[in-house]
């Protein structure tokens, strides 16, 4: 579960990035401009920012 949980610890979700105009960089309020992708010891998670993607549901 460690695992799974660290996959979501990245930038694009952090509560203290903010997206810029450029697809993969965000501006962070501790380290300044950051790869989406990137992480730090700072990261706290908002899970607003992530987006869901919806469910395929079949009737049978």
């Amino acid at each position: 579960m460690a695992k799974q949980q660290d996959e979501y610890k990245i930038c694009a979700y952090c509560e203290k990035s903010v997206p810029t105009i450029l697809p993969d960089e965000f501006i962070c309020r501790k380290k300044g401009m950051v790869c989406a992708t990137a992480s730090c010891r700072s990261f706290i998670y908002d899970p607003l920012k992530r987006s869901v993607r919806p469910r395929n549901i079949e009737n049978k």
